[in-house]
């Protein structure tokens, strides 16, 4: 059993269970910059301790994560799935105010606590956006070109499926798709669940496109722009033709018809973040301040 000293000594085994992660030094880095920009920050999962020597993060235990919450317990209330929602976009809202984006918001990164009382209804106590390892500090306007894509398929904004033109804006639109699944929707989102789209020989993200622009509409001049890449150009085209010819066949794919099923508020308030052009997006601080968080449950 290996000794070591840590840089806080904030650890506490007795009052709390904690979270070992030894990672690479990049990610150890990054997770040291990152907590450093956002001292005390309530929304995200941030190391609480740490080992140089062995890049060593202890972070505090959550119950669950969203995802197996939903999966285990499809009952959760509305008003519990929409605070968690909430809460993650305050932890949105703070990462983007210090200029980091994400990269990969998706249901199994947004952590969860809870109770639970004598009829078995869960009350949401805490949430928490955790998993930075492919977190990336851009300033306002800024753009990222990567080598490839990241992030989780099933969640990435269109440009995020190219790795070029990334931006906080991509942030913004895998937040409107955990919205549509948190919301009881998730067959819009899981691709493996719609056959017409399954039986179509293409990679996942190709799906996932094919997807995106059947539900949200096609891809502008400005989000080919700012991909800048002859190849992907051609991808999404094309994947844009098979979206036009679904909509022609099945036009209550368009997520105007579907998204109904939200209520108008989340509706709109959901458009507005899964517009195709990432330039036509809300910002979190748009999104936070929308009428829909008002509504009763």
């Amino acid at each position: 059993m290996s000794v070591f000293s840590l840089n806080k000594n904030e650890f506490r085994p007795h009052d709390q269970p904690f979270v070992f992660k030894r990672v690479p030094e990049t990610i150890y880095d990054m997770s040291l910059r990152l907590a450093a920009d956002l001292p005390g920050s309530r929304r995200l999962r941030m190391h609480v301790d740490s080992n140089d020597e062995e890049k060593l993060l202890i972070y505090p235990y959550y119950q669950n994560t969203l995802l197996k919450l939903l999966q285990e317990d499809p009952e959760v209330s509305v008003a519990a799935r929409k605070k968690v929602l909430r809460q993650t976009a305050e932890a949105i809202q703070e990462l983007h105010s210090k200029d980091w984006i994400h990269i990969d918001i998706k249901p199994d990164n947004i952590l969860v606590n809870w109770t639970c009382d004598e009829e078995g209804t869960k009350t949401i106590t805490d949430v928490a956006l955790g998993d930075f390892n492919i977190a990336w500090e851009c300033p306002t306007n800024a753009v990222i070109i990567g080598p490839h894509a990241v992030g989780n398929h099933m969640w990435r904004s269109p440009e995020a499926q190219t790795g070029r033109g990334m931006s906080k804006a991509s942030d913004i639109f895998s937040f409107g798709l955990v919205c549509i699944y948190t919301l009881g929707q998730e067959d819009a989102i899981l691709i493996n669940k719609d056959s017409e789209v399954v039986k179509k020989s293409m990679y996942p993200e190709q799906r996932v496109l094919l997807r995106h622009f059947t539900f949200f509409g096609p891809p502008n001049e400005r989000l080919l722009n700012r991909i800048d890449d002859e190849d992907w150009t051609k991808v999404l085209e094309k994947m844009n033709e098979l979206a036009e010819a679904d909509l022609e066949e099945r036009p209550f794919m368009s997520f105007e018809v579907w998204g109904q099923l939200l209520g108008s508020e989340a509706q709109k308030m959901i458009s507005e973040t899964t517009k195709i052009d990432p330039r036509a997006r809300s910002t979190i601080d748009e999104i936070l301040a929308h009428p829909w968080w008002q509504e009763s449950v």
